[in-house]
């Protein structure tokens, strides 16, 4: 089974790069983010594939507007579950991130067979509320897997930043640094495209 989410973005409209690391709360990320984030999506696309007796391909895949997810999940409501549950959000990439998993909560809403599927190591149930709250617990169970190799890039920086100021780094030192930046930064991109594929 491989379950695809997409989200386009017209990077014509400006980036977001502001940071939100005070307490978290629903109303200020969305202040902080949803201007670009309402401004630059184009579309979210979810879809999940998966053979069936060994050749028979089936498909699902939705192509939910903001509007109707809005209504659907309402966004505040959503952020402060998702808030409640332990999750930072401290970017714009995060808020876009968590915003979209409510377009694979409609799809999985709309379609209770791939509920029965195990997907996400969710246990098969009817009872949609209590599939809802188990998608919403494994977001919040994958946020420190996702969330610790930002830490220790954050920490690392910081690290290097306080040894610079003491007694400032030789050039292979930086050089070593540059490197070890860039092996975190393909291992994070590493971890998300599993979670991703997962």
């Amino acid at each position: 089974m491989q379950l695809r989410e997409y989200a386009e973005f017209d990077w014509k409209a400006p980036s977001n790069y502001k940071q939100d690391t005070g307490p978290q709360k629903a109303r200020k990320l969305m202040k902080a983010f949803d201007a670009t984030y309402n401004r630059g999506l184009s579309k979210i696309k979810v879809s999940v594939r998966y053979k069936v007796a060994g050749a028979e391909t089936k498909n699902y895949s939705s192509n939910f507007t903001v509007s109707e997810i809005d209504t659907r999940y309402p966004r505040a409501d959503w952020l402060q579950t998702l808030i409640n549950k332990g999750i930072t959000i401290e970017n714009f990439n995060e808020y876009a991130s968590y915003l979209s998993k409510r377009h694979t909560l409609a799809l999985l809403e709309d379609n209770p067979n791939l509920r029965q599927m195990d997907m996400f190591d969710i246990a098969s149930t009817d009872d949609w509320e209590t599939y809802k709250a188990a998608y919403i617990d494994k977001l919040a169970n994958d946020h420190p897997i996702i969330r610790e190799p930002v830490v220790r890039i954050k920490r690392n920086k910081q690290v290097r930043k306080h040894t610079k100021g003491q007694v400032g780094p030789s050039k292979e030192q930086v050089e070593r640094a540059i490197e070890g930046s860039k092996q975190e930064v393909k291992s994070i991109k590493m971890q998300l495209e599993y979670i991703e594929r997962t």
